[in-house]
């Protein structure tokens, strides 16, 4: 897969729309789906003895910094600058504990850590639209999570589509081994400007089983938001 191509394309994406979507912050934060997820990362923040150092994947305008506690550093990664100046100033800012927090503009499938650099991982929002879901993308995960470290993220639940959508997904898969190589080059093109990583949760669980992470579990939500009404696969891991 060409990252750098697919980098380009959410960057020009997101450039337009991060003003928009630190406003959309505001009405997020309110909703169910939320407060439900808010609820998961303090339950991991707090399964810790001591406090961590965590790393936020696609942390866009900081929407989740508020709902990490047990922190002492956070570093919040995001592919385009205008999201990361957003984030210096994110939704519920009175509300964050972190003593530290570093943002840095890099792309997750490229940029590399030290072993175990972070005791807990968490990406969300990220993955699905324009961000696949890859065994070595965990593997990275797995290798920069200390012992016990946790890892927690979402993505596109395709049961959550509507019909036709998964319909038409379907009969793309079946039918694309089929085509002409020059049809399938036209296709490739036009996926490539706007990729849609969506899975089942048989893929995705078939991809964790692929990776170092021996101890994971993945659950389906439905995520009712002014902003997006559909389905998110959850997965939590725990490196051995």
């Amino acid at each position: 897969m060409n990252y750098q191509a697919v980098e380009e394309t959410i960057k020009a994406d997101y450039r337009e729309v991060t003003p928009q979507y630190r406003r959309d912050d505001e009405t997020e934060v309110t909703t169910e789906n939320h407060r439900r997820i808010m609820g998961t990362l303090k339950q991991i923040c707090a399964s810790f003895s001591g406090p961590i150092k965590a790393l936020d994947v696609g942390c866009g305008t900081g929407r989740y910094f508020h709902c990490l506690t047990n922190v002492s550093e956070l570093i919040g990664m995001d592919i385009t600058e205008e999201m990361l100046r957003a984030a210096e100033n994110p939704v519920r800012q009175e509300q964050i504990s972190i003593p530290r927090i570093r943002l840095v503009c890099a792309n997750i499938y490229l940029i590399d850590f030290p072993p175990q650099s972070f005791d807990f991982i968490y990406s969300l929002g990220m993955f699905g639209n324009g961000c696949p879901v890859t065994s070595d993308m965990c593997d990275k995960f797995h290798t920069w999570l200390t012992p016990g470290g946790r890892l927690y993220f979402n993505t596109v639940d395709i049961a959550g589509l509507p019909f036709l959508a998964r319909a038409r997904r379907q009969a793309k898969q079946k039918a694309y081994p089929l085509l002409p190589r020059k049809v399938k080059e036209t296709l490739d093109e036009r996926e490539s400007r706007h990729p849609f990583y969506g899975m089942t949760r048989d893929e995705l669980e078939a991809v964790l089983a692929l990776s170092r992470f021996n101890k994971f579990q993945v659950k389906s939500h439905v995520c009712e938001s002014p902003l997006w009404n559909g389905r998110h696969l959850e997965c939590i891991a725990i490196k051995d």
